[in-house]
C-alpha cells in the first residue's frame, strides 16, 4: 500500500503539473540477436574486433553466446529517443559484419552440435562473466540460451515521483516510495503479461532439432519446420526460457521481495538474482547486480524482459509498441492494487503459457481469480488502460489503444498468425527479412538517426565512436562541438575534425592562402604562382597582366570551394570582374593565381600518415536532348546521398553565380537543351562540396605524391590536414604538380563514402588516433 490509501487516477484528474509529467520518464533497449552466415547457419566466428573488447563497450556486448550480439542503447528520454538509439545500433552493427547477418526471430537458426555452441570468450577466462555462462551451459543446455529478444528498461521521472509522494503526504524516503511504486508496478505486470505476449509474441515457428522433446499444440509443416497449432511465443512458453521450475516471489513489500528471492537462491534452486528468469526484474543499475546491491541501494528502474524479436521491423520492435508498453506500466501505476498470492500467481503464469502455446484460438484467461474469456478479459485491461489516455487527451494514444483492441478482435493480425501465414519456410523467410533489413542499413549507412541536423562528417565520427564504446557529451549540436570519453582519456572535438591536436596557429597557418602558399615555396614545395588582394579596384586594375594567362580566382580564408572562380581559357573583362565580385563576397581579400592543369585530388592525411586519396570531378550534368541545364541539375540533385550544408556525403548542384558564370563561359544558359551524351560543367572547381563528384583513388596515386601530401601536412605541424594537389598524371611523378590548398578542417564523408570507390572509415581513423586505439 501506498503511503495513504488515495485513488491515484483521482489524484491526477485533478492535479494538472503531476498529469503533465505523468509520461515524462528514462527509456533504455536492449536487443539480442545471433549472428548468421549467408545460409542461416549460426555464425561460428569471434564477436567482431571493431567493436573492442565487451568488457569495455557499453552498446555493444555479447549476451551468453560469442555468436550472439546485444545491443544496449544509452538512456534516453523519450520513447522516440531510445528507438532512435536502437536503430543507429542496428545499423552500425549490420554495417560492420558485412559477410554474416542478424537473425530476426526470437528462436535460434541452424544449430551446430550443442557442443559447438561457442560461450562468450572474455579476456579472464575466469572472470565472473564467463562463470556465470558455464554455469548456465550445464543447468539448462546451451541451445535454450540462444533464445533472443528484447528488454526494455523503465522508469518515472524522479521529479514526478518526488511530486506524486508530497501529493500523497508520504513520510517515508523518495528511495523507499520509490521501491513501492515499482514493486506495484511490476505486480501489475505480472497480472496481466499476457496480452502484451499476444501483442509482441512472435516464435511460434521453430527447427525441428531444437528441442529435446515436443512442446504442446505442436505440429510439423510442409516446409521441414515446426509449429505451435495456434501459438504465439515459443520463447515465453513453458519449454521456452524458463527456470526448471516456477519460481514466486513475494510483492506485498520490497524486504519481502527481497527475501523470497534470497530464499530460491539459499536453496539452490538459482544461482543468483541474475538467474531469476521471471518476465520483469527490479534493477538498479549502480550496483554490482546482486540481490544484496538492489536490497541496500533500492530500485532504480523496471526490466521488461519478454519481448520477441518481431520479424517484419528491422529493429525488432516497434515504436507503437514501445509507446503502447509504457501506457501499461503507467496503468499498472494508476490502477488499484490487487492480490497476487501463490494461487494468483499460479494463474498469471497459466494465462502466460496459454496464450504463448494456444494465444490465437483465444483461450480463456484468470482475471483477479475468475476465469472469463479472452475477449472479455482484454477488454476489461484496455478499457483501462483508454482511461489512462483520455487522461491526458492524447488522442495519438487513444488511436493507438484502438489498434491493439483492433488485433485483440481478430488474430490474425498478430505478428504471430502473420509468421504463420508465410510459406516460405522458417529459414528462408528469417533470411529474407535479414538481407531486406541488411540493405536498408546499408543505404542509412553515412547517417546518425536523430543527428541528422549535424554536420555529416561529425555523424561519421559519432557513428565510430559508438562503434567503439565511447561516452559521448553533445555539447552545443549547432556548432558540431562534441565531447568524447573512454575511461579517463577525453577528447574535445568540433566539426570531427577540429581537436586538440591540432594548434590553433596551424589553423591560422592553412585559414590564410597567402601564407600557406609562402610556407610551403619555403619548404621547396611547388605552389601556383599569384598576387593578393585587398582592394576591388586595384583587382580589376589587373586584368591586363593576368589577361593572356589561365588563371584562379579565390577568397583568401575560405573553405569548402566557396567563392571560386577559374579560367582556363580566354575570358573577358565582364568575366574577370564578375569572379572578383563572387571573392570579396566571401572575403575582403583575394587572391589570383596561375591555372595550374591537371586533375585535382585531396589527399586526407591523419597522423602522419595517408588515410584516403579522391579524384574530384567538377560539378557536371550530361545531356540528354530533351531536358534543360536547369532541369538535368534538378534530376541529378534527386540522388537520395546528394543534400545541402553537408548533412548528406554528396552536395546539390547549385544554380548561382558561379555556376551561371561558368556555363556561359561554354556557350550556355540555364535554359539550354544540351545535345545527348553531351558533358556540361557547372564548375571549373572540383569541390565536392559545390556539388562535384567524389572518386577513391587511394590505392592508384603514385607514393611520390602521397609523400608530397605528408610532407605539406608536417610543414604547418598540422595532424589532421586536406591537401589539395593539381596532378597532370595519377601514377607516375615526373609530370607538373602543384599544391594548391591546405584545409584544416576537412571534410571527411567525401572519403567515406564517394560517390565511386572504397568506405576508408575515416571516423575509425580519428578515434584511433586520438584515442591511442592500435
Amino acid at each position: 500500500m501506498l503511503c495513504k490509501n488515495n485513488n491515484l487516477m483521482t489524484i491526477l484528474e485533478e492535479n494538472n503539473e503531476l498529469k503533465k509529467m505523468l509520461f515524462d520518464g528514462n527509456f533504455g533497449l536492449e536487443k539480442e540477436n545471433v549472428r548468421v552466415d549467408k545460409n542461416g547457419n549460426l555464425a561460428l566466428t569471434p564477436h567482431p574486433t571493431i567493436f573492442g573488447l565487451k568488457e569495455e563497450n557499453p552498446y555493444i556486448k555479447t549476451d551468453f553466446s560469442e555468436s550472439q550480439i546485444e545491443m544496449i542503447t544509452p538512456v534516453s528520454n523519450s520513447v522516440d529517443a531510445v528507438y532512435n538509439s536502437l536503430e543507429n545500433l542496428q545499423n552500425i552493427v549490420s554495417d560492420r559484419i558485412r559477410d554474416e547477418y542478424l537473425w530476426p526471430n526470437s528462436n535460434p537458426p541452424m544449430l551446430p552440435a550443442e557442443e559447438d555452441i561457442p560461450i562468450a570468450v572474455y579476456q579472464d577466462p575466469q572472470s565472473a562473466s564467463r562463470l556465470y555462462r558455464e554455469h548456465l551451459a550445464r543447468e539448462y543446455g546451451k541451445k535454450i540460451q540462444l533464445f533472443s529478444g528484447i528488454h526494455y528498461n523503465f522508469s518515472f521521472s524522479d521529479e514526478f515521483l518526488e511530486a506524486l509522494r508530497v501529493e500523497l503526504d508520504c513520510k517515508s524516503s523518495l528511495q523507499a516510495f520509490k521501491n513501492q511504486i515499482y514493486l506495484k508496478v511490476a505486480k501489475f505486470f505480472m497480472q496481466n503479461r499476457w496480452f502484451l505476449l499476444y501483442l509482441t509474441g512472435a516464435s511460434p515457428l521453430y527447427l525441428p532439432d531444437f528441442l529435446n522433446s515436443p512442446a504442446a499444440n505442436e505440429v510439423s509443416r510442409e516446409t521441414s519446420d515446426l509449429a505451435l497449432k495456434n501459438g504465439i511465443s515459443l520463447r515465453n512458453s513453458h519449454v521456452g526460457y524458463k527456470n526448471k521450475a516456477s519460481l514466486h516471489v513475494n510483492y506485498e513489500s520490497f524486504e519481502q521481495y527481497i527475501a523470497s528471492i534470497q530464499t530460491w537462491i539459499d536453496s539452490g534452486k538459482i544461482d543468483s538474482m541474475r538467474e531469476l528468469y521471471n518476465p520483469i526484474r527490479l534493477k538498479n543499475s549502480h550496483t554490482d547486480q546482486s540481490l544484496a546491491g538492489l536490497a541496500e541501494a533500492g530500485v532504480e528502474y523496471i526490466e521488461i524482459r519478454s519481448l520477441d524479436l518481431n520479424p517484419f521491423d528491422p529493429n525488432g520492435i516497434t515504436k507503437e509498441i514501445l509507446h503502447f508498453t509504457q501506457l501499461l506500466l503507467i496503468t499498472g501505476l494508476l490502477s488499484d492494487s490487487e492480490p497476487f498470492d501463490k494461487i494468483h500467481q499460479e494463474q498469471s503464469d497459466l494465462n502466460e503459457d496459454r496464450i504463448a502455446i494456444d494465444g490465437l484460438a483465444k483461450p480463456n484467461m484468470y482475471v483477479e481469480g475468475a476465469e472469463i474469456s479472452f475477449d472479455e478479459a482484454a477488454n476489461k485491461l484496455l478499457t483501462s488502460i483508454e482511461k489512462v489516455a483520455t487522461l491526458t487527451q492524447n488522442g495519438t494514444l487513444l488511436h493507438l489503444i484502438a489498434e491493439q483492441r483492433d488485433i485483440a478482435q481478430h488474430p490474425d493480425k498478430t505478428i504471430a498468425a502473420q509468421i504463420l501465414s508465410n510459406s516460405a519456410g522458417y529459414v528462408p523467410f528469417h533470411m529474407q527479412q535479414a538481407k531486406t533489413y541488411l540493405d536498408e542499413s546499408l543505404q542509412n549507412a553515412y547517417k546518425l538517426i536523430g543527428y541528422e541536423d549535424m554536420e555529416l562528417s561529425t555523424q561519421i565520427v559519432l557513428k565510430s565512436a559508438v562503434t567503439k564504446g565511447l561516452a559521448i557529451d553533445i555539447l552545443d549540436r549547432a556548432e558540431n562541438f562534441f565531447r568524447l570519453q573512454k575511461k579517463d582519456h577525453v577528447e574535445y572535438i568540433k566539426q570531427a575534425t577540429k581537436t586538440s591536436r591540432d594548434s590553433y596557429i596551424s589553423a591560422l597557418i592553412m585559414e590564410n592562402k597567402v601564407v600557406t602558399k609562402e610556407i610551403l615555396a619555403e619548404n621547396g614545395i611547388a605552389v601556383p604562382r599569384g598576387q593578393d588582394f585587398s582592394d576591388i579596384v586595384a583587382a580589376r586594375n589587373s586584368f591586363a597582366k593576368f589577361a593572356d594567362q589561365a588563371i584562379v580566382v579565390k577568397p583568401k580564408s575560405t573553405n569548402f570551394g566557396l567563392g571560386i572562380s577559374i579560367f582556363k581559357d580566354a575570358y573577358t573583362k565582364e568575366n574577370f570582374e564578375e569572379a572578383l565580385k563572387i571573392a570579396f563576397s566571401y572575403d575582403s581579400s583575394i587572391i589570383i593565381e596561375t591555372y595550374i592543369p591537371g586533375d585535382e585530388y585531396r589527399f586526407l592525411v591523419i597522423d602522419g600518415k595517408i588515410a584516403g586519396i579522391l579524384k574530384r570531378v567538377p560539378a557536371n550534368v550530361t545531356g540528354d536532348g530533351v531536358h534543360t541545364i536547369s532541369e538535368l541539375i534538378d534530376d541529378k540533385n534527386l540522388d537520395p546521398l546528394r543534400g545541402t550544408d553537408h548533412l548528406k556525403p554528396l552536395e546539390k548542384i547549385l544554380k548561382g553565380p558561379e555556376e551561371t558564370l561558368m556555363l556561359s563561359m561554354q556557350g550556355y544558359e540555364m535554359s539550354d537543351i544540351p545535345a545527348k551524351g553531351q558533358l556540361v560543367y557547372l564548375r571549373e572547381n572540383s569541390n565536392i562540396s559545390t556539388g562535384g563528384d567524389s572518386i577513391d583513388v587511394t590505392d592508384k596515386i603514385h607514393p611520390y605524391y602521397q609523400e608530397l601530401a605528408i610532407k605539406a601536412a608536417k610543414v604547418v605541424d598540422s595532424n589532421i590536414c586536406g591537401v589539395d594537389i593539381i596532378v597532370s598524371r595519377e601514377t607516375i611523378p615526373e609530370g607538373p604538380h602543384a599544391i594548391i590548398e591546405l584545409n584544416f578542417n576537412p571534410a571527411i564523408q567525401i572519403h567515406s563514402f564517394p560517390y565511386q570507390g572504397e568506405n576508408r572509415r575515416i571516423g575509425d581513423i580519428i578515434i584511433d588516433f586520438l584515442f591511442n586505439i592500435k
